[in-house]
């Protein structure tokens, strides 16, 4: 456990290292889903603003335009992420980025303006869990015969208004989100589902097995031990 509050040069060390070791194959710009969605699943969202400071110093990140498409991602990944780590710590972390923007680099879009509950959403909704899911959903959904609420929260709000929406993060960003999130918070059975639907999107057995090594590293830095997860090898059989 950490005994010291990180610095801001721990957290520049941090996505330094996250940024050199986080696959590159699967794009130059995801390994900010990660560390956002970790630091801030971890309790440390008020490094959400360093995080946001290291990028906007990279030279594909110098003009207004493409500071605001940067702040569109990673805003993207905190909606995303209230749905499997609540809102307070996201909020706390928008707040951290807000902070550092200038006036010219704000973003003012608004991506759910016109979002409605309905068919086209539930549908949406059922489409990616299933990508995720597959044959698996029928045991979940059993487990929730039940407490037929939560099953309804998945569908309509998890996934229907949160996870399927991919017109800002792609559908790897998204899992990025959710897996980060989920194994940030040392859940043993979550992270297996989405370790499992990580590799079912498309995602290698060795680049999971990196992503899940840089979040042990954000955990690492938040002052988290997380005994309980499993390995990529340990869901292949299930893939």
């Amino acid at each position: 456990m950490a005994l010291t509050t990180p610095s801001a040069q721990d957290a520049i060390d941090l996505f330094k290292t996250l940024e050199e070791q986080f696959p590159s194959n699967l794009g130059a710009d995801k390994w900010q889903i990660l560390a956002i969605s970790a630091i801030t699943g971890g309790g440390h969202a008020e490094y959400a603003g360093h995080l946001y400071n290291y990028l906007i110093a990279k030279p594909e990140y110098t003009s207004p335009e493409q500071r605001k498409g940067l702040v569109r991602r990673l805003r993207e990944a905190l909606v995303k992420l209230v749905s499997v780590v609540g809102v307070p710590k996201p909020i706390e972390a928008t707040f951290s980025i807000g902070a550092n923007e200038r006036e010219e680099d704000k973003d003012y879009s608004f991506s759910r303006e016109h979002w409605q509950s309905g068919e086209a959403n539930r549908k949406r909704g059922g489409d990616w869990l299933a990508q995720i899911y597959k044959h698996n959903d029928s045991t979940t959904q059993e487990m929730m015969a039940a407490h037929k609420d939560i099953r309804w929260l998945s569908i309509e709000i998890t996934y229907g208004l949160y996870l399927s929406d991919h017109s800002i993060l792609d559908g790897v960003d998204t899992e990025l989100v959710v897996l980060s999130g989920i194994m940030i918070q040392n859940l043993a059975r979550e992270t297996g589902w989405h370790l499992r639907g990580t590799r079912r999107i498309g995602v290698s057995f060795d680049d999971v097995e990196k992503i899940q090594q840089c979040i042990e590293k954000v955990a690492e830095f938040c002052g988290l031990r997380l005994t309980r997860v499993p390995r990529v090898k340990d869901i292949e059989h299930e893939v």
